[in-house]
């Protein structure tokens, strides 16, 4: 019954702080036994990995981009944006979302966002046809108007040179924030969006705490799987937001992530 309870809790999208104090209320009108506020945050986390273990094999079956709408040109938009952080230390999450089915990837990169560590995340998720490196363009025009790899709108941050990205197959467009936020397609709101609903999930499901995060560290616990765990959850309840999930949808849709 209790395991049934904290469920429910998590369904709701509650905190285990909250979940504890709805265990309490319970447990004052039917007997089901003690339940700690540790062991609540426990069950929680195994629920949590089981959902980031489910997410990222099923990423690694399918790519982004590999249904292009209409038979059109794919379109991406990937950055990077903080989780947290504080005068010692920041920890950043590297986000990927096509534009045309508002599926994503996001994964922690802890305080890394080099070329070499995002790039290979591009080619392990995102799809192409090759055509910019197996076509030659007279001029860049000609390689804007015709070229039908993926087009991938980025900001200017250092680890993005366009000769990177041909390499691997990739159209990109760089889109400098210093001067304007976007013109037409030319924009990367899409994924601004999707921080901003990771963000108010993981406020609303009490957050990360930093201090939480540096006992885990002295503890030997793996900053960067705690941090997956938790951007997954967040794409879980998004996932359950986009599709106006009722209470048995959120149910079915849970037990999918927890049978590995």
């Amino acid at each position: 019954m209790r395991h049934f309870l904290i469920y429910d809790c998590f369904l709701y999208n509650l905190s285990a702080n909250k979940a504890f104090i709805e265990y309490q209320k319970f447990k004052e009108i039917i007997e089901v036994g003690d339940y700690s506020l540790l062991n609540i945050q426990k069950f929680y986390r195994k629920i949590r990995c089981r959902i980031k273990e489910r997410m990222h094999k099923e990423w690694k079956q399918v790519k982004l981009a590999s249904e292009p709408c209409n038979g059109g040109i794919p379109r991406v938009e990937i950055d990077e944006s903080k989780i947290i952080g504080n005068s010692e230390k920041v920890f950043y999450m590297f986000g990927i979302i096509d534009r045309y089915d508002k599926n994503c990837r996001v994964f922690c990169v802890l305080d890394n966002r080099s070329r070499e560590t995002l790039l290979p995340i591009i080619e392990q998720n995102v799809e192409t046809c090759m055509d910019i490196k197996n076509e030659v363009y007279n001029s860049n025009e000609d390689l804007h108007n015709h070229c039908l790899s993926t087009r991938v709108y980025s900001d200017c941050w250092a680890a993005y040179q366009f000769i990177d990205f041909k390499e691997k197959g990739y159209y990109l467009h760089r889109v400098n924030h210093s001067y304007w936020f976007g013109r037409g397609n030319f924009h990367t709101n899409t994924i601004e969006g999707l921080w901003s609903q990771i963000k108010r999930i993981s406020h609303d499901f009490s957050g990360i705490n930093m201090t939480l995060l540096n006992s885990f560290e002295q503890s030997g616990v793996d900053i960067k799987e705690y941090l997956n765990d938790w951007i997954c959850s967040a794409l879980y309840f998004r996932n359950c937001e986009r599709n106006n999930f009722n209470k048995f949808d959120k149910i079915k849709y849970l037990n999918k992530y927890l049978q590995i």
